[in-house]
């Protein structure tokens, strides 16, 4: 150190760099970071835009620490032996908060492999199908990822739990997505003109993609439960362009299936029962 800042009383030289920490923590914030944004912009990839969000996140903790460190140095504090201390004192804790660093590992590998950006619809599914359910992705943090689900609600997932979900991302590309709804008619039913009734409400509904409906017989059996099915199975196929409209159009379509259906006097297949009494069996 040069002789003249040795010469300043510690309490001064404490209050120089800290005020020296929030100079830096200002020209960061106010050209470092709004230069990597514009170049972040100027981009179509979206991984500088993640490490520019991580940067944003974190920078005040790095900087914190080096002020920290510095002030230590500064009151004639080794700083040595603190930081193999520190080492000591993170393998402990890392050993108490496994499960805090397996949060914040998944949250690395959800920034560096991109499966969701913020704003994506998407559906999360684990194994045995927990935590399941559609939302919007508002916030991707080191340890917890936000999703406002359908209902609005703001759900917390470790980003552990999240890394290991089946994540379904409706709009990771710019596409139209299809839809399915099935509904059963009767054995005796006219399948032909179940396909050209069924199609025309599909595409009589305004918010469907024209022309893009699709009729087709899915079975008569079943397979889950292993029994012959009351009706015949049918499925109407169509294309939105944006997935979050999805149960909203679903519950027009269907509405004007069942109202074309009946108007051409095409019954839905109704599950029967039989009850037989004792005598009856006997």
């Amino acid at each position: 150190m040069p002789e003249s800042w040795e010469s300043i009383n510690v309490w001064y030289r404490s209050g120089a760099i800290f005020v020296a920490g929030i100079f830096a923590h200002l020209f960061f914030k106010l050209f470092v970071l709004k230069g990597l944004e514009r170049l972040s912009d100027a981009t179509t990839n979206d991984l500088d835009d993640r490490l520019v969000y991580f940067i944003k996140r974190f920078h005040v903790i790095v900087l914190t620490f080096a002020v920290f460190l510095l002030l230590l140095q500064n009151h004639g504090i080794a700083i040595t032996p603190f930081l193999a201390s520190a080492g000591i004192a993170g393998i402990a804790i890392g050993l108490a908060a496994k499960e805090t660093l397996s949060d914040v590992l998944s949250g690395i590998f959800l920034i560096a492999d991109r499966p969701i950006r913020i704003g994506d619809r998407i559906k999360i599914e684990r194994p045995g199908k927990h935590w399941g359910g559609w939302g919007d992705v508002t916030e991707i943090g080191l340890r917890r990822t936000q999703i406002r689900n359908s209902d609005g609600i703001i759900l917390d997932y470790p980003n552990s739990v999240l890394a290991n979900s089946v994540i379904t991302n409706f709009s990771y590309l710019d596409k139209p997505v299809r839809v399915r709804v099935r509904f059963q008619v009767n054995y005796d039913a006219d399948l032909d003109q179940v396909e050209r009734v069924a199609k025309e409400a599909i595409n009589a509904t305004p918010t469907v993609m024209p022309n893009t409906a699709d009729i087709v017989v899915r079975g008569v059996w079943d397979d889950d439960r292993g029994h012959q099915l009351s009706g015949v199975l049918v499925e109407g196929r169509y294309f939105i362009e944006d997935v979050r409209d999805r149960t909203r159009i679903r519950s027009q379509v269907l509405r004007n299936i069942i109202q074309h259906l009946n108007a051409a006097k095409i019954r839905f297949a109704t599950q029967r029962m039989r009850i037989s009494s004792e005598e009856e069996n006997s």
